[in-house]
């Protein structure tokens, strides 16, 4: 009989800041990524499911993520995508058989993914793929986990309202679209920060006094949260410094407060995320696969392999999909399945336990970067199922199997460059930060001014101020800027959201204080909760107190 040594748990993140009702251009975020990532996931683990097969992946998906997914505007806008993507293979077909014949082929096979796609969103998903999740979440074959409600990066909160804010409001909002609250969350950027006294870092406020605030741990065991990921990293650099810290175990997350519950802490394998995650050594980066940046002028469409990382535009060489496909994905699935086993089978040498090994990446990866990624899965998982010494296990089965025993106190830290706040919090992004904090200030004030109104009109001021401070909190404005990704995008959404909080803040407190309201200020609400419209049910209430306050 066949010695079990462990499992593999896959975590997968999804997330897109809101695009929808902004710039178009933008917005075709979501639909690439639900063409080329969601739907062909979606499909992978239902392959599976017929052959018998549960895929057993955790999967996040941060609710302003979700918000979008559900919204009609989406679903008109993706299915008039899609069509127009099948038109353009169409007449790339067409203009392409006058002189290049594989190129036509590749059309035909363009048209067909979108076709095909257009039918499963249509047919198959009822063009809901929050729908689509939860009944794979409820049959078993997947567990959802939640993420910071606007993926605000929380160690560069200035007020605890703001995260407690973030994090309540993305539990309802889970327990909402997928009928259960979820266990685990996902911290934005995988970014942790203890109990401990702080002031802003960078911009006009610092060189503030140092005032208390909680650890992350807290806000998330308050909330009924039990697990989130970290990156090894993370966890080598967490105290007590002689504590064995092995990554094929979790741990218990402890700080200076103790926390409403338990709270686990999942580290990431560094050497089995790399052999994906690196595009210069890993299988993504292979000559062979569909190359993401070089695009056909018309449609943008893609006819051309990677040939090399380091291959200039104009000689990347055409795509042969029976070179990626037939070839490169059985040997890489084949390699990652053997580095999973081996990697399991030598831990449990040395320990003689049953443990797990985790990996855990951006969901948009499979497919949207990697277009192959979701076929790689497939084969991936059939061959650990086929494999009695491993299986796959969601966080919560291996929780559940093998609770976190020993306490580590984190540092605070990111799974960004560095592995510290770096990325979110510095000079570039200070100009950001700053109005981050003055508007999370105006809203705590607001908040506790009119916490107990039970005017419906002010209520919807005061939602809608929320709405605008936590589009405003989220981490891809700064990721952009810092990284120049985007960029111009990413400072007028900062602009853009905190210029209507600072009206509406206005707005809110000339009402409630009983003056005057111009016309024109109800229609520029009415406006702002048509473009920005998610999280219906927000409380504002959470940005009044913190359900603790933070320790001296």
């Amino acid at each position: 009989m066949s010695q079990f040594h462990g499992s593999f748990v896959l975590v997968l993140h999804s997330h897109l800041p809101w695009v929808m009702y902004h710039e178009s251009l933008q917005e075709e975020w979501l639909f690439e990524a639900t063409a080329e990532t969601y739907i062909p996931l979606l499909d992978m683990i239902h392959k599976l499911a017929e052959e018998d097969i549960s895929a057993k992946i955790t999967f996040t998906m941060s609710p302003v993520l979700a918000e979008q997914l559900k919204l009609s505007h989406f679903k008109e806008r993706f299915a008039k995508y899609c069509e127009e993507k099948i038109e353009s293979s169409r007449q790339d077909k067409k203009n392409f058989e006058k002189h290049n014949a594989h190129m036509a082929y590749l059309a035909t096979r363009w048209e067909a993914f979108y076709m095909n796609t257009l039918d499963r969103f249509t047919n198959r998903y009822r063009k809901d793929i929050i729908g689509a999740f939860r009944e794979l979440q409820d049959a078993g074959h997947i567990e959802m986990m939640t993420c910071g409600a606007t993926h605000a990066y929380f160690p560069a909160a200035c007020e605890d309202t703001s995260i407690q804010a973030q994090v309540r409001t993305a539990v309802e909002t889970h327990t909402e679209n997928f009928g259960r609250p979820p266990r685990g969350l996902w911290l934005p950027e995988c970014g942790y920060r203890p109990a401990c006294r702080w002031a802003p870092p960078v911009g006009a406020k610092h060189g503030e006094i140092p005032y208390p605030r909680k650890g992350v741990e807290e806000f998330l065991g308050e909330a009924g949260v039990r697990y989130f990921v970290v990156d090894n990293h993370q966890l080598m650099k967490a105290f007590p410094h002689d504590l064995n810290k092995d990554p094929f175990f979790a741990y218990v997350a402890k700080g200076a407060q103790a926390p409403g519950g338990p709270v686990s802490v999942f580290a990431r394998d560094i050497p089995l995320s790399l052999q994906i995650w690196r595009h210069e050594i890993g299988y993504p980066g292979d000559g062979s696969y569909l190359d993401f940046h070089k695009k056909h002028s018309d449609g943008r469409l893609r006819y051309w392999k990677i040939t090399h990382t380091k291959a200039d535009m104009g000689n990347k060489d055409l795509y042969h999909p029976d070179d990626a496909y037939k070839q490169k994905l059985p040997e890489h699935a084949g390699h990652f399945k053997f580095l999973i086993a081996g990697s399991l089978k030598t831990h449990f040498e040395q320990t003689g336990q049953s443990s797990m090994v985790m990996t855990a990446f951006d969901t948009e990866l499979f497919g949207h970067w990697w277009f192959e990624g979701p076929d790689f899965l497939y084969h991936l998982l059939k061959w650990i199922n086929s494999d009695p010494e491993i299986k796959t296990e969601t966080c919560s089965e291996y929780l559940d199997r093998m609770p976190a025993v020993s306490e580590v106190f984190l540092p605070e830290s990111s799974w960004g460059a560095g592995y510290d706040s770096s990325t979110w919090i510095n000079e570039e992004v200070a100009w950001a930060l700053d109005r981050e904090y003055d508007t999370e200030r105006e809203m705590q004030i607001l908040a506790r001014e009119f916490f107990n109104t039970q005017d419906p009109e002010l209520m919807k001021i005061l939602k809608q101020c929320a709405r605008e401070l936590m589009l405003l909190m989220s981490s891809d404005w700064k990721f952009m800027i810092k990284n120049w990704s985007a960029r111009d995008h990413a400072e007028r959404r900062v602009m853009y959201h905190y210029n209507d909080f600072k009206r509406l803040a206005r707005m809110a407190r000339e009402y409630g204080r009983g003056a005057y309201v111009d016309p024109g200020e109800w229609t520029f609400l009415g406006d702002s909760m048509a473009r920005d419209r998610l999280f219906e049910n927000i409380d504002f209430k959470w940005f009044a107190w913190p359900s603790t306050p933070a320790v001296s």
